[in-house]
């Protein structure tokens, strides 16, 4: 790809047609706020599109999230895709005068740039101001945008680029965690995520974290189902504070399935205890059929020098259950599937559990009908 442009602003008109079809989607939306951001929003997109077809840069409104009824309604999205970049740029409106423009989390990752559109009061034109290749603010000031010509290097570059390093997840114990995977805290900060135990007949509403007196009736719980009944009698008393009888399970038990149980009720108590390993989570993007996913992957070491690693995919943003078929797929070095696991209706989350050897290679597949995320690891 071969193109060239002036480092000026360009505006771009917009036609009756457009304003409806802008129109069309915001109609579609539940409440008149999110109404005119899917308006403004489409009318971004457009702009972008007509200013990329005036290059000769090809685009495809119908591969982009936006342009999903699902991907619209559940996130405040504005991506256009560009086939030869294998990448998508989001799209972000402004009226005249602003000298900020909002760039919400949820678009962070998944992006090969951010534009800027300044949209005029009657929506008949829109002029494109500007380019940044990543954010990391809500925030962003226009003195930051740099010129269009550097936006279409940009894009002519990417496809150069080298498939990603895999995520090193032996370095996840010394701190050291490669951009995007967050802390649980981090990305489901206005969620209440309860602990995944089977086993427990306890009711925990959504709303509220564990207690203490749940907390304690798990673990005994957990004591219960150890065979050794003796060690069982010694620990496990109501008056044992929990943080101690989980550390005592996870440094003495040989029964995996025991140590992520502890693990996963130490997360409730001290999230950051080393002792319950180490965890993260990724925001997908909109990749799978408009659809927000976070895939988790937490790694306990074990005492023989294996790593115990626990994959989980939960749902973000407003919806609360996984799209049902949503599959969750292990392969090996050779792209050899090792595991699968499948969400049924109203599943809210799925996982799998297994056994790494240091220098181990393994990648993880997430797959909706025609439309996958892969991600790669190494021990």
């Amino acid at each position: 790809m071969i193109y060239s442009t002036e480092d000026i602003t360009i505006a771009i008109p917009l036609t009756k047609a457009d304003r409806q079809k802008a129109k069309e989607f915001a109609q579609q939306q539940p409440t008149v706020e999110k109404q005119e951001q899917v308006e403004r929003n489409t009318l971004a997109v457009l702009v972008m599109h007509y200013y990329l077809e005036m290059l000769e840069v090809p685009t495809d409104l119908q591969a982009s999230y936006c342009w999903n009824p699902v991907g619209r309604l559940f996130a405040d999205v504005a991506d256009l895709y560009i086939p030869e970049a294998r990448g998508r740029i989001e799209c972000r409106p402004i009226q005249k005068g602003d000298q900020t423009c909002f760039i919400p989390q949820e678009v962070w990752q998944d992006r090969i740039g951010y534009v800027v559109v300044e949209l005029d009061e009657a929506y008949r034109e829109g002029t494109v101001l500007g380019f940044v290749p990543a954010v990391s603010t809500t925030m962003l000031g226009l003195s930051q945008l740099q010129p269009l010509d550097r936006l279409i290097e940009h894009i002519d570059e990417y496809p150069l680029v080298g498939e990603p390093f895999p995520v090193q997840l032996s370095q996840w114990l010394d701190n050291i965690f490669e951009a995007g995977w967050q802390t649980m805290e981090e990305l489901f900060s206005n969620r209440v995520l309860r602990p995944i135990m089977p086993f427990a007949p306890i009711s925990l509403g959504e709303s509220q974290r564990t207690n203490s007196e749940d907390v304690k009736r798990l673990i005994e719980q957990l004591y219960v189902s150890q065979t050794d009944r003796n060690q069982s009698e010694a620990i496990a008393t109501p008056d044992s504070d929990p943080k101690t009888a989980l550390l005592h399970l996870l440094q003495t038990s040989q029964d995996q399935e025991t140590r992520w149980k502890a693990a996963e009720l130490l997360w409730e108590i001290e999230p950051d205890n080393p002792a319950a390993g180490i965890r993260r989570a990724k925001n997908l993007g909109m990749h799978l059929a408009g659809y927000s996913v976070a895939l988790m992957i937490a790694i306990l070491p074990k005492f023989n020098g294996r790593v115990a690693i626990l994959l989980r995919m939960y749902p973000i943003g407003d919806q609360h259950f996984l799209p049902p078929g949503l599959q969750l797929i292990g392969l090996d070095d050779t792209g050899t599937p090792f595991f699968e696991a499948q969400a049924r209706k109203k599943d809210n989350n799925i996982q799998f559990r297994f056994t790494a050897d240091p220098g181990d290679c393994f990648s993880v597949r997430v797959a909706l009908n025609d439309a996958s995320v892969t991600e790669n690891f190494v021990i």
